[in-house]
């Protein structure tokens, strides 16, 4: 009797001594991050069979459990590489944002200065200062594009940087997965979890799916083998493989994740790449910085060619035509910048004031015995002239410069309108081929004719005011020293000119193209600032449901501590008891 109850009362105080010990472990850690609640599973000692029946032999501790959700924690990990993805690009999105900044600091104000700088050289074409004023807005943009490209291949070399520390962080992480596998797989067999052991493991797995997203598959010895979500092997027992970034082959300035084989780095297919920080920067290096890079050099290009396309059909204050052409009649033009299907390497090529063609190379002439209220606004070139002679080269007649005139006259077939043809210096019909047009306000006066001339027009005259049958207009070349302004009021007109391409198809003036850019790249931000709260909440419930599971509640605890404490105290006064039993059964012998 007296050892029976000596052995119960000692089975109860190692269970109670076991519970309180495992609750301190509990509260001790309540902060730990990765912790598991863990709990002593205690087990009914056999009982002992007698004449009268069993009789309890006390309790037992079985094992020591880990209080966890398998399911919860992948679901868990998903939400957090989803998580770090998309905060992780938002970042470098919210960096991205400040290459195209808005108001009088963009890039589509400035160029819109330079053409309204164009009102002063229309004015006054031999002014050397307002020429001046033009190129030191042409400079002021060609500068700003320099920098945006500069800070965009700046982010593109931080993404590397990033990416290069997000695989060494996967790499010391997956090292330490196979460290733990393998203290893990030692104890197999044993019929005990080593429990602190797969809450480090679970913890390090977390972190790794902050950096890349992951699946996991576990082995009979206990180990855990990781694969990247792709299905790249990472971990395998106790031996994991080692990453690295390397150049992109095909671009040298972007970064590509790589596979170390005996030395050698073979490139992992960006499909295989999915969730993590990893996949939010390749995400932001492979769509958004290189979008962005696209449409500002489609800008820059698109700009710099339409105003160098203009500038080559003026001449300079010298008189000098801005495109000549060699012997075998290929245009040769002196342009204002010198444009590069990069940003960061646009010049201004033009330095000296004298040489912005701000001279249209034909002048346009009402004649002054015109009846009618018809006046010049410009004669706008659509093409170089041909040769420093002629005025059209497409004409079979010889090259000797003579000018043109334009003749009003009554339509044959409708008596209320107009019609006008050309004329050279002797009265003859200039391209004969071509009949007489109608006229009208809308439409400028060219000598367009598909049939005669396929390089098409020469030039494109505008006029105020209505002619009247029998008026004139000469068109000949420019003489010097002169006043005409005429390209220049065709670089201002080149404000409202759909010029450039966001999209690669449809095309808008430099301004409302800009806006568009920063327009479209706020969308942008905006989704991932969208996707990146969406993600975060989801990954907070997500801990919020497995910590309330597998998280240490103090209260519950505390209370815990109270019920095992007391239960130790029982114990040892049965302990106690067993004591007396045993003195007063000795004194009773003894006796």
């Amino acid at each position: 009797m007296g050892s029976g109850i000596f052995s119960v009362g000692a089975s109860a105080m190692f269970a109670a001594q076991a519970k309180l010990d495992t609750i301190s472990h509990n509260i001790s850690n309540a902060n730990t991050p990765g912790y598991s609640r863990q709990d002593v599973v205690l087990v009914t000692e056999g009982g002992l069979y007698t004449g009268a029946g069993f009789f309890g032999r006390g309790v037992k501790v079985s094992s020591v459990s880990r209080t966890t959700n398998e399911f919860l924690v992948k679901e868990s990990n998903v939400n957090t590489a989803s998580a770090a993805q998309d905060q992780t690009r938002l970042e470098k999105l919210k960096q991205l944002e400040t290459v195209l900044p808005t108001g009088e600091a963009g890039l589509g104000y400035a160029a819109g200065l330079v053409l309204n700088s164009f009102v002063d050289v229309a004015n006054q074409p031999q002014d050397m200062s307002a020429r001046q004023v033009t190129l030191a807005r042409a400079q002021d943009w060609v500068s700003r594009m320099n920098t945006a490209g500069r800070q965009i291949n700046s982010l593109q070399s931080g993404v590397v940087s990033d990416m290069k520390t997000t695989v060494q962080q996967i790499n010391s992480l997956t090292a330490q997965v196979a460290e733990v596998n393998q203290s893990i797989a030692k104890f197999t067999g044993s019929g005990h979890s080593p429990n602190d052991l797969l809450d480090k493991r679970d913890n390090l797995i977390k972190q790794l799916s902050q950096k890349v997203s992951i699946t996991t598959v576990p082995a009979d010895d206990g180990t855990l083998s990781v694969f990247m979500g792709g299905g790249q092997m990472l971990v395998l027992s106790n031996r994991a493989e080692t990453l690295s970034v390397t150049r992109d082959p095909l671009d040298a300035s972007q970064g590509r994740v790589a596979l170390l084989i005996n030395g050698t780095e073979r490139i992992i297919d960006g499909e295989q790449i999915t969730g993590g920080a990893l996949n939010g920067l390749l995400q932001f290096q492979d769509q958004d910085i290189t979008s962005t890079r696209d449409q500002l050099n489609r800008f820059s290009a698109n700009f710099a060619d339409a105003v160098n396309a203009q500038q080559a059909l003026g001449v300079d204050a010298d008189g000098n035509l801005q495109t000549s052409f060699d012997s075998a009649g290929a245009p040769v033009s002196n342009p204002l910048f010198i444009n590069t299907a990069d940003a960061t390497n646009l010049k201004l090529s033009l330095t000296a004031p004298k040489g912005l063609a701000a001279a249209s190379p034909l002048v346009a002439v009402p004649s002054s015995k015109n009846k009618g209220t018809a006046t010049i606004d410009n004669i706008a070139m659509a093409r170089a002239l041909p040769t420093t002679n002629a005025l059209d080269a497409a004409t079979s007649k010889p090259a000797t410069g003579s000018p043109l005139t334009v003749v009003f006259e009554v339509d044959a077939a409708d008596a209320t309108k107009l019609t006008y043809r050309f004329t050279d210096s002797t009265g003859a019909p200039y391209k004969d081929t071509v009949p007489p047009r109608s006229w009208s306000a809308s439409t400028p006066i060219n000598d367009q004719d598909p049939a005669s001339t396929p390089t098409g027009a020469l030039f494109n005259l505008t006029i105020s005011g209505v002619p009247k049958a029998g008026d004139t207009i000469q068109i000949a070349r420019t003489t010097y020293p002169t006043s005409n302004n005429g390209n220049a009021l065709s670089m201002l007109n080149l404000r409202d000119k759909t010029m450039v391409s966001i999209d690669g198809v449809s095309q808008a003036t430099v301004t409302d193209a800009y806006s568009q850019m920063i327009g479209s790249l706020g969308v942008i931000v905006q989704g991932g600032a969208t996707a990146a709260d969406i993600s975060k909440a989801l990954q907070t419930s997500s801990e919020q449901t497995l910590s309330s599971i597998s998280g240490v509640n103090l209260d519950e605890e505390a209370a815990r501590l109270i019920q095992f404490q007391q239960s130790y105290q029982a114990a040892a006064k049965v302990l106690q008891i067993a004591q007396s039993l045993f003195t007063t059964l000795l004194q009773t012998a003894g006796g």
